[in-house]
């Protein structure tokens, strides 16, 4: 199996719930003839380094990234075939970042509900060693302030509690311009991380 897959699974999470949007919280949402707002952002990046250093008792690793930067790291159970690891062993380290957020008709009841789902994917006999893990969350929101002038949204979390963030992404700022006090927005938050060796070229 493909480390990257766990990407993709969280990223596909993300996707599929931010699509139900309307549909799943009020039947008249499908005679609504204006589309609720919404917006959808995603970040893959991706880190070549190199394996300098190998510690087989304590499973630590030492890195050296393309840029000169260096660093040790330790090797947690879920990196599978750990003993196949050498020095010199290129590493591909992958980042996803998702954040989906739609809004719901007007008049819904925010639900108190979070649903999150873990994920994790690991190597198989024989591999390359390679782990991936990654986390999905979503929750409904209340708006509670807009400043489209300091480009900051406020909002109430399912626990009662309030919190105040910077909008820094263009397509976060064209999203916020569109709501009101008293709006209920889903919101989806999912990040995963994988490494991979990569067979030397």
């Amino acid at each position: 199996m493909k480390i990257a897959a766990c990407l993709t699974s969280v990223a596909l999470f993300a996707v599929a719930i931010a699509a139900q949007g309307a549909a799943d919280s009020d039947p008249k949402a499908t005679k609504t003839p204006a589309a609720l707002p919404s917006m959808q952002r995603e970040s893959l990046q991706e880190l070549s380094a190199t394996v300098t250093s190998v510690d087989a008792k304590t499973r630590m690793i030492g890195l050296r990234a393309d840029d000169g930067s260096t660093g040790e790291y330790e090797a947690g159970p879920e990196v599978k075939n750990f003993a196949q690891i050498k020095t010199g062993d290129q590493v591909v380290v992958s980042y996803y970042r998702g954040l989906a957020a739609q809004v719901k008709p007007a008049g819904t009841i925010a639900s108190k509900d979070v649903e999150a789902v873990d994920l994790a994917a690991t190597a198989a006999a024989g591999e390359k060693p390679a782990a991936g893990i990654g986390t999905a969350v979503k929750a409904t929101v209340v708006i509670e302030k807009v400043d489209t002038q300091a480009n900051t949204v406020t909002f109430k979390k399912p626990d009662g509690t309030s919190r105040t963030l910077p909008v820094q992404s263009d397509e976060g700022k064209a999203f916020i311009k569109k709501l009101k006090t008293g709006d209920a927005v889903d919101v989806v938050y999912a990040e995963a991380v994988a490494v991979e060796v990569k067979p030397k070229k």
